[in-house]
C-alpha cells in the first residue's frame, strides 16, 4: 500500500496570493485544520492554516519578539477581531508552513509514521512536476482502514 491508496485527491486550495481572510473563510466553512497552498501551476508551495489565523490575532510585539508570558496582555474578543480583519487581506504567502510532503509512491507506513510524529496531514505531490494531487489525513487513513475491515 503506497500513499496514492490512502490519499484524497478531492482538494480544497487556495493559490498564494489568496487573502488569509479567503483562507480562514474557507477553514471554518469546511472545517480543516489548515489548506495546502499552489502556484498558479499547482505546484505544492507549502500550508496555511487555522495556527496562522490564531498567530495573526496576537499582538505586532508578541509575533516580533517572541514573548512567552502573554498573560499580562488584557484584550477581548472583538480586540483579536479587528487585528484579524487588519490583516486579512495579507497573501496567505506570507504565512506558510513548510510540512514535510510523501509522494504517490510513498510508502503507507511511512505517512502513517509522518501523521504520527504531529502532522494532521500529509500533501501527496508528484516528485517531477512538484504539482500537489492529494493529502493524506488520519481520518481518510482511518476511513480507508475501517472500509476495508469490514
Amino acid at each position: 500500500m503506497t500513499a496514492q491508496t490512502l490519499m484524497n485527491p478531492d482538494l480544497v486550495v487556495v493559490r498564494a496570493t489568496d487573502t488569509v481572510a479567503d483562507a480562514a473563510e474557507l477553514i471554518l466553512k469546511h472545517h480543516l485544520r489548515h489548506l495546502p497552498v499552489v502556484d498558479e501551476a499547482g505546484r505544492y508551495l507549502g500550508t496555511f492554516g487555522i495556527y496562522s489565523v490564531l498567530q495573526l490575532t496576537l499582538p505586532t510585539a508578541v509575533l516580533k519578539h517572541g514573548l512567552k508570558n502573554v498573560g499580562f496582555v488584557a484584550e477581548t474578543t472583538p480586540d483579536l477581531a479587528q487585528r484579524l480583519r487588519r490583516r486579512g487581506q495579507e497573501p496567505v504567502s506570507q504565512w506558510l508552513s513548510k510540512d514535510p510532503v510523501a509522494h504517490p509512491d510513498t510508502p503507507a507506513m511511512t505517512v502513517i509514521q509522518m501523521i504520527l510524529q504531529g502532522h494532521t496531514s500529509v500533501p501527496v505531490v508528484d516528485r517531477s512536476s512538484q504539482r500537489l494531487e492529494g493529502i493524506i489525513s488520519s481520518w481518510s487513513v482511518l476511513e480507508r482502514l475501517t472500509s476495508e475491515a469490514c
